[in-house]
């Protein structure tokens, strides 16, 4: 379906799917003129497009093509050169530069105590014997005091593994915390759990010995084995989990009965481009286990395994969509 006769979206996305209907070599007359008036409609339209062609032109090769006449159309026509010029300012490159680094360093975490880039894993040895280590594009503080360790988790997730505190006295409460909740070990070593830090809710999922889940004022203890979401409304009902929840600290992505929406998601941490999903393709239900440092063949296993078409737009752009009965 031509992006011109699509529900709106967010720039971004409308002009990815721009470029990939001017790239396929399908485009008609009408729907590059419908572009052109879409580029000029709206500054953020205008920026959006420069982002991605800039990406691709940055990282690919010179746009070219449909692209480039579409592009250039665009700008000859007065009203668009002056939104575009007046309207977007010198915004349209530095918005694309930041969005382009973004995906490779997620510049929101730049100051963060610990932190990890794209498709980077990361082991941090703490003072107390502690250890940490961060999945691709995460973040987080520490704060030992003289009550607890404390670490906060401000994106993506982590594997805590509790050491005793054996140079403080008393020893102190290990915790790691989120928007949602905290998890709280007691000072004796051993413990290990995962938490995994979403725009809507945490998961934390325990691998040894036995924490503490603490949300809207309420306590429940979580045991090796377990896990349990917490979000807005407080802490789900503790649920049976296996080490395969947290086996991105090996390299590898276990999925039991997800959407395809999900396991995109976990893959989008481990390349630098952009994957495009549709949301029929979203909802399909996805059984396996994929490698996260190759995110290409974790792709061509999940075209081979489901009515899907993945296509590649040279190195930066995957799109996915659900093929046709």
């Amino acid at each position: 379906m031509s992006p011109a006769r699509q529900v709106a979206a967010d720039p971004l996305d409308r002009a990815i799917d721009w470029m990939v209907l001017l790239e396929s070599g399908q485009a008609s007359e009408a729907d590059r003129a419908s572009f052109s008036a879409w580029v000029g409609d709206d500054p953020r339209h205008a920026q959006a497009w420069q982002t991605v062609s800039g990406a691709v032109a940055g990282t690919l090769a010179p746009v070219r093509g449909p692209q480039a006449g579409a592009a250039s159309a665009a700008l000859r026509q007065p009203v668009s050169r002056r939104k575009w010029m007046l309207g977007a300012g010198a915004l349209l490159l530095a918005g694309g530069g930041a969005w382009v680094a973004n995906r490779r360093t997620p510049l929101a975490t730049l100051a963060a105590d610990l932190r990890t880039d794209t498709a980077q894993r990361a082991r941090y040895d703490l003072d107390d014997g502690s250890a940490l280590t961060l999945n691709a594009r995460s973040a987080a503080d520490v704060d030992f005091n003289d009550s607890e360790r404390r670490v906060w988790l401000r994106a993506g997730a982590l594997l805590a593994e509790v050491a005793a505190d054996a140079r403080h006295a008393p020893p102190r409460p290990f915790v790691v915390a989120t928007a949602h909740g905290e998890v709280h070990a007691g000072p004796a070593p051993g413990a290990a759990f995962a938490v995994e830090r979403g725009d809507a809710g945490s998961l934390v999922t325990v691998l040894r010995r036995t924490v503490e889940v603490w949300s809207q004022g309420a306590r429940a203890a979580l045991g090796a084995g377990e896990a349990l979401r917490l979000d807005a409304a407080g802490a789900g009902e503790a649920m049976a989990a296996s080490a395969w929840r947290a086996a991105w600290h090996d390299g590898m992505l276990i999925v039991r009965d997800e959407p395809l929406e999900n396991v995109i998601a976990a893959l989008r941490d481990y390349r630098s481009g952009w994957i495009r999903l549709s949301p029929q393709a979203a909802r399909l239900r996805v059984l396996g286990a994929f490698p996260l440092d190759d995110t290409d063949a974790a792709l061509d296993a999940l075209a081979q395994t489901l009515p899907i078409v993945v296509r590649r737009h040279g190195g930066w752009l995957v799109t996915i969509d659900a093929r046709a009965a």
